[in-house]
This record gives structure tokens, C-alpha cells and sequence, in this order.
């Protein structure tokens, strides 16, 4: 038959076989061996069990023989009578010692040993609640199993009341409750937002002011040269050379309707070369690309390139020819300075159009000092550095020419070629304005419409011209371009 009672903890030999003895006295010793465990209790221990004075947890799967009991006392056996289990005032687990034949052991633990027991094994002792008495605890591995007495499988032998378990009270260092890692991490400081729309106002702010300042620049020279104009000497200078030179002998009249499809020709393939010479210089990523289909090593440039380069040879073409045209028919005559007194009356000229008492405008028959080297500035000088600084960072330069190469450098002809654009720019603006406020349609009519005459021939010339230059500028893009460029080299990514 299988007992159940206490759990039996390491060197509990001598107690079970002291409880097999018990078990096979029989009904005759139940009531002396009660009267002998009820005397042999320690009144100390029941005191303060009574009292309530401490009660101790066990950590995690009892209290090992070694560190959990303390030395046991073995009193003697009375005669005819047996000891129970003493009831203890604040042990884990009482362990019997090996009593052998006279009975089983008495675990004699005072309040200094369960302070001691305590200390060894790190378990915090929590006084109990006043008036509440406890017994002994249960161990964590018996927690599930009833508690029973020895005696109570032996018939006729009352069973002991059961012990209520003590609360278990564990030490916050020795358990420590998981808590969650909080991670902390500091935001980001927000980007912040392009203002677009106070950018773009800022950019109209300072182009108003650089607007206001060059009418204020201008105003000021505009009041210095009509002051100058009031001086005797400066008067005398104005009367000496009143702005333009005398033509030489056999210079033409007039101008052709050659020269004006030459100067339409002109204007469109010039507009066209500044925006995509433009783009060439702030373009980071061209749309597509162009590969030759000749030489040995084709070097791939970008379409945007290709039309500049593109441009520039049919400009040159068509300024060769006007070239060729000026030195044919005697037009030179008129563009190109044949006296040096051209430079007094150029300065003549100019100052009257800065004190807004303009020359006298006469182009069929003769271009103003002025004039004449404008003209001979941009047709000579200006084009041929145009063409000379392009041909040098083109891909047709000779490679192998390096005695040419290291005469003139790359840098020499990058440091030329933008300068001369942006004298292009300003040549067209000053004589685009000049032209529209010195008689536009006279000056129309001479330069689109081959007369001398105010009408609105030429006006409509001029303006049919402008919507070609347009559709160009609006042509030039990739989708249109890609075919045309597709027919003298390959085009690609």
C-alpha cells in the first residue's frame, strides 16, 4: 500500500522506516503516541507559530538538506510512547534525522537557526499578519499534492490537520520583474521644405531690383550726355563730325533681296545656336545621344551637341556665303570702314543716341559710323572666334596635331567661346531695339522687303520670319530631332 504524506526530502531514510514502524503498531498506540506528540512540542516554537512572528518562502524547488535545516537534536524515546512531527515556528521543511529504533526525530529549530537558514540560501523573511497563525509550508514541488499526515494511513489513527501553506514573499532583487526595453531614440529634426513659391518671388524681387537699378543707370548717363551736348566744345565736336562716314567712290544703294534672306537666314540659325548652345552648357543629363558613323573611333556626343554643331555648320555655310556675296556685288563698301575719321563719328553717333537726339537714319543709302562697326565687328571679328573657339572643342579638332594642340589650347578656346556668345546676345538686343525704334517699318521694309518705303510690306515679312524662328525653337526637341539625326549617325541612350 503506497503512503502519501509529507514529501521526503534527501536523507530521509531513518524517517520512513520509523513511519513503517508507526504504521504496524496497530490501534493500540494511537492514543499515547497523540498525548507524546502533543507533550513533546516546543513551546517556544508554538509561541511563535501562535504569534505569527515570521514566515519564510522557499525560492524555487525547496531548500536542499544541507543549507535548509539546521542540526538536529535527537531527545530521548519515552517508553512505551512515540513522537510525532513537531510543529516548527518558521522552517521550509522540517527534516527528520535518523532516529532508528526509538522513534523518529525532532527537528529543533529556533528562531536564531530559520534567521540563519534564511541568511544562507537569500531568501527575505516577511512577518506574518497578526492573528493569523501558520504552519508548515509547503515546498514547491509538493505545492499539488495533499497533505497528509503519517498516521493518517494507519486505521484508527486520527489524521494530523493539514498545515496551511505560507504565503511565499520573495525578495524583489532575487526576482526581478521582466519589463520591456523601451528604445529611445531621438526624431530626426525635420527637413525643411523648399518654399517654392517665396523662392520664385525672391528671384522676381531681385530681377526688379536689377531692373530699377539699370533704369536708374541709365536715366543718370541719359542726364550726363544731355549736359555734355550743351558745351561749346562739345557742340563744336558734334558739327565736325555729325556721326557718319562718306562712302567710297561706286558704293552700291539700296540692299538687295539676297542680303535679306541672307539676314533672315541669319537671325534663325543664330537663335537657335544660343538656346542649344545653352542647354549644352547646363544640361546634366542630355536626352539622347549621337554616335558618327565615320572614323575609326567614334566618339558619342549628345544630341543636344549634335544640333548645336549642327547649327553651326549650316551658319558658317550661310555666312560664307554672304561673304562671298558682299565682296561680289560692292556691299562691302557699307560695312566695312574705309576712313578712320569712322571712329570720331562713331563717337559723334553714339553720343547723340544717349542724349535721345537720335542721327539722322538714312540705311538704303548709308549705315551711321556707329553702324558701320557694329557690322564689321560681328561679321569679321566675332564670327570667325565663334567658329574657330567651336571647331577647337568639337570632335572634328585633329587629335594627332600636337603642335597645334598645346598653340591653342582647349581652355584658350573654352575661355573664348562663351565671352563671344554672350556678345551676340547683346549685338541683337541693341539692334533689334534700334531697328523698332528708329522707323520700324521703313527699317523693316529695307531689311525683309528690298524698298524704301514706309509700309507694312515688310512689317508682314518680319513677322511671317518670327513664326518660323518660333516653330524652330519649339521643334528642337528630341522627339523630332532623333530621325533627322538617326540619317548620319546612330542615336541612342
Amino acid at each position: 500500500m503506497v503512503r502519501q504524506g509529507l514529501p521526503r526530502v534527501a536523507g530521509a531514510a531513518g524517517g520512513e522506516a520509523a513511519a513503517e514502524r508507526v504504521s504496524a503498531a496497530g490501534p493500540a498506540q494511537s492514543d499515547a503516541t497523540d498525548d507524546a506528540s502533543r507533550s513533546a512540542t516546543n513551546p517556544a516554537g508554538a509561541a511563535a507559530t501562535d504569534a505569527g512572528t515570521t514566515g519564510v518562502a522557499a525560492t524555487d524547488a525547496g531548500v536542499t538538506d544541507a543549507q535548509a535545516t539546521a542540526p538536529a537534536a535527537t531527545p530521548p524515546a519515552r517508553a512505551g510512547g512515540r513522537r510525532g512531527l513537531p510543529r516548527t515556528a518558521s522552517t521550509d521543511t522540517a527534516a527528520p534525522g535518523d532516529a532508528g529504533d526509538a522513534g523518529v526525530a525532532e527537528a529543533a529549530t529556533g528562531p536564531s537557526a530559520n534567521s540563519g537558514t534564511a541568511a544562507d540560501i537569500g531568501v527575505a523573511a516577511a512577518p506574518a499578519a497578526p492573528g493569523r497563525r501558520q504552519g508548515m509550508p509547503r515546498p514547491a514541488a509538493a505545492a499539488s499534492a495533499p497533505a497528509t499526515s503519517p498516521a493518517s494511513s494507519t486505521p484508527g489513527v486520527p489524521a494530523a490537520p493539514a498545515a496551511s501553506a505560507a504565503p511565499v514573499v520573495t525578495s524583489p532583487a532575487a526576482v526581478a520583474p521582466s519589463q520591456p526595453v523601451v528604445k529611445i531614440t531621438t526624431p530626426a529634426a525635420p527637413a525643411t521644405p523648399v518654399d517654392g513659391a517665396k523662392s520664385g518671388r525672391s528671384r522676381l524681387v531681385r530681377g526688379g531690383m536689377v531692373a530699377v537699378a539699370l533704369l536708374v543707370l541709365m536715366a543718370a548717363v541719359v542726364l550726363v550726355a544731355r549736359w555734355l551736348v550743351t558745351l561749346e566744345p562739345v557742340q563744336g565736336f558734334l558739327a565736325q563730325y555729325p556721326g557718319e562716314s562718306e562712302l567710297p567712290h561706286g558704293a552700291p544703294v539700296g540692299i538687295p533681296a539676297w542680303l535679306g534672306w541672307q539676314h533672315f537666314f541669319n537671325v534663325f540659325f543664330m537663335v537657335l545656336i544660343i538656346r542649344s548652345g545653352w542647354q549644352v552648357r547646363t544640361q546634366r543629363r542630355p536626352p539622347a545621344s549621337w554616335t558618327p558613323r565615320w572614323g575609326a573611333n567614334p566618339k558619342k556626343i549628345s544630341i543636344t551637341l549634335w544640333l548645336h554643331q549642327s547649327l553651326d555648320i549650316l551658319w558658317l555655310v550661310n555666312g560664307a556665303i554672304f561673304v562671298v556675296l558682299l565682296a561680289a556685288t560692292g556691299q562691302w563698301m557699307r560695312v566695312v570702314p574705309t576712313s578712320w575719321d569712322v571712329i570720331p563719328n562713331a563717337l559723334s553717333a553714339a553720343l547723340q543716341y544717349v542724349s535721345l537726339d537720335w542721327p539722322t537714319e538714312n540705311g538704303w543709302v548709308n549705315y551711321n559710323s556707329l553702324q558701320v562697326l557694329a557690322y564689321f565687328v560681328t561679321i569679321f571679328i566675332a564670327a570667325p572666334l565663334a567658329a574657330v573657339s567651336g571647331f577647337r572643342m568639337s570632335a572634328m579638332w585633329p587629335a594627332k596635331a600636337k603642335r597645334l594642340s598645346s598653340a591653342y589650347p582647349i581652355e584658350v578656346a573654352r575661355a573664348m567661346h562663351f565671352p563671344v556668345m554672350l556678345y551676340f546676345v547683346g549685338f541683337i538686343v541693341v539692334h533689334v531695339t534700334l531697328v523698332l525704334a528708329t522707323g520700324a517699318l521703313r527699317n523693316l521694309n529695307h531689311m525683309y522687303g528690298g524698298q524704301d518705303a514706309v509700309n507694312w510690306f515688310g512689317f508682314w515679312i518680319f513677322f511671317a520670319s518670327l513664326l518660323v524662328i518660333v516653330g524652330g525653337w519649339f521643334a528642337a526637341r528630341p522627339l523630332v530631332l532623333a530621325p533627322i539625326a538617326s540619317l548620319f549617325g546612330k542615336v541612342g541612350r
